[in-house]
């Protein structure tokens, strides 16, 4: 019997016509899953992580995000050049300066189908991406663009598809911000109030995205009345299909 754990060479749409041996009423296939959550893309090599290159030492942000700039002033900006869709599962985030002032805090998402990339200036460049398989089956990331920390973006068709509130207060160093893609739509927002002055640890929950290629991704920390801009160190895991 023949052992096909590797991946094929990737096909489009309707490239070929083969209907699976067990189907459902839409004609998607059933299959034996063998590990809950994200092990499948591990097994398969289409999980990829990322971070900044040194451990506690943080990426400067921009100084002074405010309401107008949620689609022009990431914090993490990406554009999917690569011919996969990119499927982003988490951003972790650790504040490691916190800045002035800035007494809330927001998160918002956008999307934007520009076909080239949005980003017009500034941010660090990360480019190690690693796959979480050791060997064999690994998808190019060659295309990909991600760039963290005062990064600015011109979208041409962005649409909202996240937003919520981080802090009421000014943020402290080490606090901790966990964002979740199309993970559980309930759960605990944060381990300590949001409002106090103890370092909190927030767990937001935001709908699947699917960045197609040509694609753009826009995560902002969005602070009004910010002087002084905030540092941190980040995650972020995604696969490619």
């Amino acid at each position: 019997m023949a052992i096909a754990r590797s991946l094929p060479t990737r096909n489009a749409d309707s490239s070929a016509v083969v209907t699976p041996s067990r189907t459902g009423p839409y004609l998607e296939s059933y299959g034996i899953p063998f590990g809950a959550g994200n092990w499948a893309f591990a097994d398969e090599g289409s999980y990829y992580v990322c971070n900044n290159a040194t451990l506690a030492t943080g990426i400067a942000g921009h100084a002074a995000p405010v309401v107008a700039d949620t689609d022009t002033k990431p914090l993490l900006g990406l554009f999917n050049g690569t011919v996969y869709n990119l499927i982003p599962d988490f951003l972790f985030l650790e504040v490691t300066a916190a800045g002035t002032n800035g007494t809330i805090q927001y998160t918002t998402i956008y999307l934007d189908n520009k076909g080239s990339t949005a980003r017009t200036s500034g941010g660090t460049q990360i480019t190690t991406f690693a796959s979480t398989k050791t060997t064999g089956g690994v998808p190019s990331t060659t295309g990909l663009e991600l760039y963290f920390g005062a990064v600015v973006q011109a979208m041409t068709s962005s649409v909202k598809v996240g937003q919520q509130i981080v802090r009421e207060v000014i943020p402290v160093v080490q606090d901790t911000v966990t964002m979740k893609f199309g993970g559980p739509n309930a759960g605990e927002h944060s381990a300590l109030t949001t409002a106090g002055t103890a370092t909190n640890h927030c767990v937001q929950y935001f709908a699947p995205i699917c960045v197609a290629p040509g694609g753009n991704l826009n995560i902002s920390q969005i602070r009004p009345s910010q002087s002084a801009a905030a540092s941190y160190q980040f995650s972020f895991g995604f696969w490619l299909r």
